[in-house]
């Protein structure tokens, strides 16, 4: 993992690495909870493909990406901030309805992040996406 900073023009994290990490493991223990107690979680798709999940799940995803550009537009920040955390309590269920499937997803992920560097990835000025150097062209496009 690496801590360090880097001035790439943009401003480091303004909340502490605690704030940060105990809001999310706090919401990931509703969701399991949210899941648990509504039994829609991952006991419910325990003989689905991880494809089948989500696109069953795809419509409750859609619709919090829908409601967060709305707001964003609308320019009501606390609602943007809501429908935010709103696309992740549904993110972080799709991942608990993929039971094994998703846990392991979650660690490949965070395994391959953790390993981009300065040597193999640059931010594209005009996203902000964080992009390989190499071997993904038409990103840069």
């Amino acid at each position: 993992m690496n801590t360090g900073t880097k001035d790439h023009g943009l401003a480091p994290n303004s909340l502490t690495r605690g704030e940060f990490v105990d809001a999310v493991n706090r919401m990931a223990e509703e969701v399991w909870d949210f899941h648990n107690r509504w039994g829609f979680g991952s006991g419910m798709f325990k003989d689905a493909s991880p494809s089948a999940v989500i696109q069953i799940r795809k419509a409750i995803l859609d619709e919090e990406v829908r409601e967060l550009a709305d707001a964003a537009s609308a320019q009501n920040d606390r609602e943007t901030a809501d429908e935010a955390a709103d696309v992740l309590f549904v993110a972080i269920g799709h991942i608990e309805s993929l039971g094994r499937h998703g846990i392991d997803a979650v660690a490949r992920v965070t395994e391959k992040n953790g390993k981009k560097t300065e040597a193999t990835h640059a931010i594209r000025q005009d996203t902000g996406k964080l992009l390989p150097k190499e071997g993904k062209p038409h990103k840069w496009n």
